[in-house]
């Protein structure tokens, strides 16, 4: 498995510093879906960075909250999915925002934003805007899986029909 994740911001203070690569969420165009899946995926990094948070716990039952029944648990593992098969392609640590931090979740970090764009264009079937994000989160490997784990997620929301990288 890639490298273990990590919080832009020291994990034991759960403070967000002014850093290059942090925007405001809202300066971004995601709609409500993409945020929630951002905020399940820091449940998720949190778990990997920090095994004994037991975070995918709370990652599960918050997409249980958020996501209308039944599709909760299944969003929340397509969304993991989609994780790992990023984390198996990159070299480097993803640096994510802690969703511990109440000050944090405002913020989207550049690779946060990268992963989002790609749900979003693998939703709105723009392949070329797709491809080029899921390179830079694979950093040049491979990213055919995390091709096609996003458009699972697509077609959970009935956003693709028909798999092009299945």
């Amino acid at each position: 498995m890639g490298p273990v994740s990590q919080p832009s911001h020291g994990s034991s203070q759960h403070r967000l510093e002014h850093r290059a690569g942090h925007s405001l969420i809202t300066d971004c165009n995601f709609d409500e879906f993409e945020v929630r899946v951002l905020e399940i995926a820091r449940h998720f990094f949190l778990a990997f960075s920090e095994p004994q948070s037991e975070a995918w716990i709370v990652a599960f039952r918050r997409a249980e909250q958020v996501f209308p029944a039944p599709f909760g648990a299944t969003i929340a593992n397509a969304i993991l999915i989609a994780l790992n098969d990023m984390r198996r392609s990159r070299v480097r640590t993803f640096t994510y925002s802690n969703p511990l931090c109440q000050e944090c979740l405002s913020h989207i970090t550049d690779e946060e934003r990268y992963f989002l764009s790609a749900l979003q264009d693998m939703r709105r079937s723009n392949r070329t805007a797709v491809e080029t994000s899921c390179m830079l989160l694979c950093e040049g490997n491979d990213a055919s899986d995390l091709l096609a784990s996003l458009e699972r997620i697509a077609m959970i929301t009935g956003d693709v029909d028909e798999p092009k990288y299945n």
